[in-house]
């Protein structure tokens, strides 16, 4: 019967073990193709500022921009 009870108690702990192991594997694939679609808009954007000549000001923003804070705000925004 103990022995039973260890079989048993292993299984649980095999089976808990397999349903965590789905739930990461469920959370890394949309985790990565959350990753993907950013990468797709980086792309976007990186065209986009070369596309409208916006290479000098993009650099100049990116050097001078800091973040800047509103009480309504729940996050910061970046400024120059």
């Amino acid at each position: 019967m103990a022995k039973n009870n260890k079989v048993l108690k292993e299984q649980n702990i095999y089976q808990n073990l397999q349903n965590r192991c789905s739930e990461m594997s469920d959370l890394i694939s949309s985790l990565v193709e959350d990753c993907n679609h950013s990468e797709a808009d980086l792309r976007y954007l990186n065209e986009f500022i070369r596309y409208k000549k916006l290479d000098e000001e993009y650099q100049y923003f990116r050097e001078n921009a800091h973040e800047e804070y509103e009480e309504d705000m729940p996050f910061p925004y970046l400024t120059l």
